[in-house]
C-alpha cells in the first residue's frame, strides 16, 4: 500500500505542478487577442443617421489597436474613433480629441492605435451625411494581453491535486517513531 500510495502521490504532484506552471504562463506571457466589433456584407446606414459601436480593452493589455476595413458601394461615411470620455463633447458639438477622424470616405483600411494608459470604452462612430450608405465592413479590436482568467482557473484546479498528493503521500506509522534505547550498566 505504501508503494502504491507513493506512486499516486508523485503523479498527483506532477499534475499539480503542471497546472501551476500553466497558470504562471498565463499571468506572465502575453499573447495577441482580438475581438470582433462589427462585420457584414451589404451593411447599410440610412442618410443622416449615426451608428455608434464600442470596444473595450482589458486592464493588463498593451499594443492596442482598432482595425477598420470598409468599402462603400453606395454613399459615403464620416468616421470618428474617440475614447468614451469624449462622447459628450462630440455629441454636443464641443471641442473633442479623436484618435482618428475622416469625412466623406467611401473606402478605408486603417489600424488606429489606442493609448496604452486608457482603460475605458472606445467609441467608433459611423455617420451618413452624404446619402444612404451601403458597404462591406469589418472592425476588430486587437491587443497583446495576459489571460488572467485561465491563470486563476489553473490555480484553482491545482489545489485538489495538491491536496490529493499530500493525502496519498507515505506516512510514518506510530511504531516507526518509537525507538528503543537499551542502556547497559
Amino acid at each position: 500500500m505504501t508503494m502504491r500510495g507513493n506512486g499516486v502521490s508523485i503523479v498527483l504532484a506532477f499534475v499539480c505542478i503542471g497546472f501551476i506552471v500553466g497558470s504562471a504562463h498565463s499571468f506572465i506571457v502575453p499573447y495577441e487577442m482580438d475581438q470582433l466589433i462589427l462585420t457584414g456584407s451589404n451593411f447599410g446606414i440610412l442618410d443622416n443617421l449615426t451608428a455608434p459601436f464600442h470596444a473595450r480593452f482589458p486592464w493588463r493589455s498593451f499594443n492596442r489597436s482598432i482595425d477598420i476595413f470598409f468599402a462603400c458601394t453606395e454613399g459615403a461615411l464620416d468616421i470618428i474613433v474617440l475614447n468614451g470620455t469624449e462622447w459628450n463633447a462630440w455629441y454636443n458639438g464641443e471641442n473633442y480629441s479623436a484618435y482618428y477622424e475622416a469625412r466623406n470616405v467611401t473606402s478605408l483600411m486603417i489600424s488606429v492605435e489606442i493609448a496604452s494608459s486608457y482603460y475605458q470604452s472606445i467609441d467608433i462612430i459611423l455617420q451618413t451625411n452624404y446619402g444612404d450608405a451601403r458597404m462591406d465592413i469589418s472592425m476588430f479590436s486587437r491587443w497583446l494581453g495576459y489571460d488572467d482568467s485561465t491563470g486563476v482557473s489553473s490555480l484553482l484546479v491545482a489545489i485538489p491535486f495538491a491536496i490529493g498528493s499530500f493525502y496519498y503521500a507515505p506516512k510514518k506509522s506510530k511504531n516507526e517513531d518509537k525507538s528503543v534505547v537499551i542502556g547497559i550498566s
